[in-house]
């Protein structure tokens, strides 16, 4: 037990000035008991102040009740200040975010509420290295970068109460090591049944992919998914620290030539500091597409300067463009042009071989079509499809803005009915069939 205790202070005093207040997350399973008997333990010593904040999910009925009555005599018991927190479900949050995120977003609001009423500096949360792997596949899982990527660090400010920082003594320590602690030292503890539920993914990558990884691959498998984590977030936190320096100081070297990391990163930096969530895809087109706004709020769009600078500019009001054009379909090839795109067409009678190109039943159309914009009320079945379905439903659904929306070019039958839409699958109305007798070969590029 000393032993262990030993390394846990080592980890802690480092975390902890003498005289600290610290508030502690405590749910009362194995980890979080773990690391409130040693801090507690090591108080006197450090003259800290120990607090315990609960926050009850009520996911589990009488069993979050008994966790945390559980918690509260604990606290009763050692004569520490205890705040209890309730979670009240948002549904519509829970459906935007997923149960788990909700959970975690009440739960971190509760722990700052806490911290500010028992006048804590610091919120000390269990998270162990089993945990690390754990988040680098989860987070890898949802396309996180180089930050996500690196992993929890052992001390970071709170994301809303820059004063409060949030500190992982037992980072370094295996779930074995905390288990073998609370052995010695016979610590009380409850089991977490959601634990091993396995309609979590974060509990699938614990108990299913983590333990085939170690078996199939790498019997130590979490020691090498800490080394890429320290190993990626170095980088990460290298080309972060850079792209702030070159926001800072004139912009010195042009945007385009800075590294590809750098750009993402300098355009981070900007996106949050206009209040805006920093989305992979948004990030993406501001870098690749200079003065080419997008939509990110209901009122804004923002766009990239050829200097590397995001401006906000106001939205427009959204009107439907009214130009249209009509197009004689011929045996020759033949170039339109409409809105930003460049058609090339033709009829044949033998099915072409042509890579690239699109093709549709041409008896199934007339010898004029009707090249448009998008318009409410039109309809639209995509090949495959069993019928039709409103246009604007299909165009939100493949996430194209609202503005993108009004520019997707149409190519319309003589009725006015779209067998084509600019970006998506060819329409079912003139797709082409084994008794197919005149192809209309159909080419496109954005101009």
């Amino acid at each position: 037990m000393a032993g262990l205790l030993k390394q846990i202070e080592r980890e802690a005093v480092l975390l902890f000035p003498k005289q600290s207040s610290i508030l502690v997350a405590a749910s009362g399973g194995l980890d979080s008991m773990a690391l409130l008997h040693s801090l507690n333990t090591l108080s006197s010593r450090y003259e800290w102040r120990i607090a315990i904040a609960h926050f009850n999910h009520h996911l589990r009925g009488t069993v979050a009740t008994a966790d945390q009555c559980f918690v509260t005599e604990y606290a009763n018991q050692n004569k520490l200040k205890i705040s209890v927190g309730d979670w009240i479900k948002t549904p519509a949050l829970i459906k935007k975010q997923g149960l788990e995120m909700a959970a975690r977003e009440s739960r971190y609001k509760f722990l700052a509420t806490a911290a500010k009423k028992h006048r804590c500096k610091y919120i000390a949360i269990a998270h162990h290295s089993d945990d690390q792997a754990e988040t680098f596949l989860w987070r890898m899982m949802r396309g996180s970068g180089g930050e996500g990527l690196g992993g929890m660090q052992v001390l970071t400010d709170f994301e809303e109460k820059p004063k409060i920082q949030i500190a992982r003594p037992l980072i370094s320590f295996t779930k074995s090591d905390l288990r073998k602690y609370a052995n010695d030292c016979s610590i009380p503890f409850r089991e977490d049944s959601t634990n091993s539920d396995p309609k979590h993914l974060r509990n699938k990558i614990r108990g299913k992919l983590i333990p085939y990884l170690k078996r199939h691959f790498n019997p130590e498998i979490e020691h090498s998914i800490l080394q890429s984590q320290n190993l990626v977030a170095t980088d990460s936190d290298y080309a972060k620290q850079s792209a702030r320096e070159w926001l800072d100081t004139q912009k010195q070297t042009n945007f385009s030539s800075l590294h590809v990391s750098v750009q993402r990163w300098a355009i981070w930096h900007q996106l949050i500091e206009l209040d805006i969530d920093p989305q992979f895809l948004h990030i993406e087109r501001l870098r690749t597409s200079a003065e080419q706004s997008i939509s990110v709020k209901k009122t804004k769009l923002i766009r990239r300067d050829n200097e590397g600078i995001l401006h906000l500019d106001p939205v427009k009001p959204l009107i439907f463009c009214q130009d249209q054009k009509v197009i004689q379909l011929n045996p020759r090839w033949s170039e339109h042009k409409f809105g930003n795109l460049s058609i090339r067409c033709r009829i044949t009678q033998k099915k072409p071989l042509d890579s690239g190109v699109e093709l549709f039943d041409a008896e199934k159309l007339s010898n004029q079509i009707v090249l448009r914009h998008w318009k409410a009320g039109d309809r639209f079945q995509p090949i495959g499809n069993q019928s039709a379905s409103k246009l604007q439903d299909i165009l939100t659904n493949a996430k194209i803005g609202a503005i993108d929306k009004r520019s997707r070019v149409l190519a319309c039958n003589d009725l006015g009915v779209p067998f084509w839409v600019q970006g998506l699958r060819i329409g079912e109305l003139a797709k082409t069939t084994l008794s197919t007798k005149k192809f209309l070969s159909w080419k496109w590029a954005i101009i």
